[in-house]
This record gives C-alpha cells, sequence and structure tokens, in this order.
C-alpha cells in the first residue's frame, strides 16, 4: 500500500475518534452504570438503551424518546434548532418501526423573540409530520438558551439496535437532495419536502417493521453516520468491516465531514442478506439513495476496508466502550 494512501485512512480514523460528536457519546459510558440494566413500567417490560424506550403493551409498544439541541444551535438559529428538535424525535421513532404520537418541548430561551422563533420551528415540523404538541415548560429570561423536546409513539412491531447478525448487510439510506449546512456539519434534506412525502420517507422505515423485511436499525443522529453505526455495532455485541469506497454521499461534501454529518433523514440497517435487494428497491422507488456499505461480523472490532481486502482498524469494543451498552 503506497504510504500516502495509508495516512490518509489513518488521518481520517483519528478525526473521527477524536471528533466532539464521539466524544459526547464517549461520555456517556461513565454515567451509564446510574442507570438500571432492566426495568418495568407496572408489569410491562421496558426496553432501554435504543433510540426510544419500549414499553410493552397489549397490542405492542409504547415509545418514548427525548432529544436536547446543540447549544449554539438554539442560540444563532433558534428557528432551525426548533425545527431539529421534532425531526430528531419524530425520526426516533420511526427508527424504531413506530409512529409518533405527540411531543412536549422544554424552551429556556434568552429572549421572547428567541423563544418565538423556537416554537415557530417547532410548530412548522409538527405540522409537517402531522404530531402535535401538547404541552411542555417555556422560559423566557434564560441566561443561556437551551431546547429539549420529548415524544411519545407507538409500534406494533419493533426495529431495535440490538439483532444485528453475522453475515448481515450493512445499509446506509439517504435524501441525496439537500444542502449542506457547513457551520453545524448538517446535510438539510428535510425543509424544502411537502408534509406528505416527508412522512412518505420516514413510513417506508417502519413499514420494515410491519412485514417482517427488517428487525434491526438505528437513526442517523447528531453522532454522524460512523458514530450511530458504533452505537448499533455495541448494542448488538457485533463488529464490522465498513468499505468507505462504498458510503455514498453528496459530491460537494467531504467525506471526513460527511461520516460525521447529521443527514435530517439517515438510518442504518443490519439486514439478512437475501432480504436487501427488495429494501433497496423500496427505497430507490421513492427517490431515496440505500445501499450496502459493509459486513457485519462476529467479532467485536470494527474495520474500514476497500475493495482491495486491506483493513484499518476503527474500534475494537474489547478494549474500549463508546456508550458502554
Amino acid at each position: 500500500m503506497p504510504p500516502a494512501e495509508r495516512e490518509i485512512m489513518q488521518e481520517l480514523i483519528q478525526s473521527i475518534r477524536s471528533s466532539d460528536r464521539l466524544f459526547q457519546k464517549r461520555a456517556i459510558s461513565g454515567i451509564w452504570k446510574h442507570f438500571p440494566a432492566s426495568s418495568r413500567v407496572g408489569a410491562a417490560d421496558v426496553l432501554l438503551g435504543d433510540d426510544a424506550a419500549a414499553i410493552k403493551t397489549e397490542d405492542g409498544y409504547l415509545l418514548l424518546a427525548g432529544e436536547g439541541v446543540y447549544p449554539p444551535l438554539v442560540a444563532e438559529n433558534p428557528y432551525l434548532a426548533g425545527r431539529t428538535s421534532v425531526l430528531t424525535n419524530v425520526s426516533d421513532i420511526y427508527a424504531m418501526g413506530g409512529r409518533p404520537v405527540a411531543v412536549l418541548d422544554v424552551v429556556f430561551s434568552s429572549s421572547s423573540e428567541n423563544a418565538s422563533e423556537i416554537l415557530r420551528g417547532i410548530k412548522d415540523n409538527s405540522e409537517r409530520y402531522g404530531v402535535p404538541v401538547v404541552g411542555g415548560h417555556i422560559t423566557a429570561d434564560a441566561e443561556h438558551p437551551s431546547l429539549a423536546v420529548f415524544i411519545l409513539g407507538k409500534a406494533e412491531n419493533l426495529l431495535t439496535s440490538f439483532g444485528a447478525r453475522e453475515g448481515d448487510d450493512l445499509v446506509f439510506i439517504y435524501n441525496p437532495k439537500g444542502k449542506f449546512v457547513s457551520g453545524f456539519n448538517f446535510w438539510d434534506s428535510s425543509s424544502m419536502l411537502e408534509g406528505r412525502e416527508a412522512v412518505e420517507h420516514l413510513e417506508a422505515v417502519s413499514s420494515l417493521a410491519d412485514d417482517g423485511a427488517a428487525d434491526t436499525a438505528k437513526d442517523v443522529s447528531m453522532a454522524g453516520l460512523i458514530g450511530s453505526i458504533l452505537m448499533l455495532l455495541e448494542s448488538s455485541g457485533r463488529g464490522a468491516d465498513i468499505n468507505v469506497d462504498a458510503i455514498p454521499r453528496p459530491f460537494e461534501v467531504p467525506l471526513g465531514e460527511w461520516l460525521l454529518a447529521f443527514p435530517s433523514y439517515g438510518f442504518v440497517l443490519s439486514l439478512r442478506p437475501e432480504k436487501t435487494p427488495a429494501v433497496k428497491e423500496r427505497f430507490h422507488a421513492l427517490g431515496l439513495t440505500c445501499e450496502s456499505i459493509g459486513t457485519i461480523t462476529a467479532d467485536s472490532k470494527v474495520y474500514f476496508v476497500d475493495g482491495e481486502s486491506r483493513k484499518w482498524l476503527l474500534w475494537d469494543f474489547r478494549n474500549e466502550a463508546l456508550i458502554g451498552i
């Protein structure tokens, strides 16, 4: 291997491992011990540690999730922060195979103008996705603005982060039509969509649980594509060979930034290989990109690979936890 190629790959891995996106997730491992390994609501078991908590009911599951928004975004672009807070929560519910029911917001704003823009963004996206805002809390004179939104959803069947199997295809889905907001490493592929189309794209994910096409999925969150893959693998107790050259991306976004970007609409699936062609066809029919980018392995190591069978170690869960689940 030419030294230049080896150096480029090593620099890419180092930039990912040292990124703020992964640092924020790794910090969780030190406090995870304070959370229960399992929980119950009445007589119902609760699945913890996924995109949403899943509470078993007689006819399926109640799903509960919450998201805090990146504070600089709340301060600098409160309208976008409001929109993003709904988008990320809605995506968490669909990633679990569910449909959203309602959201609550908790707003600490630095002024009435800041609060108004946050709430306008929340209102616009709650209407876009057909999810009512049913309550919350607002403080309009906080020293530092912050925003958190919580969501309730329901599912008949679950997609989880715990079902990846050796030999599965690792599949990435995103919407290639969008624009890159470089200051926040954000691929905006949602704001230009009509509500009906935005919901249709999300329904395609939850339908995978409805018809048994998949059992394992994860929303690509603010941790970016690689961070979200690592969280799925850690939850499933698996490793992966990730083909960096196979990862689809917008031509204008550098690879290093793309692997850590929030794609607004992005999901990772672990699919039985015989189901992959039909799943790809389902998303391609909607104009979405859906491509295999690697293979799930039995061990705890995650590698970047290329088409010539060269491998670079990205992570080894035996020696290093990410969030410790």
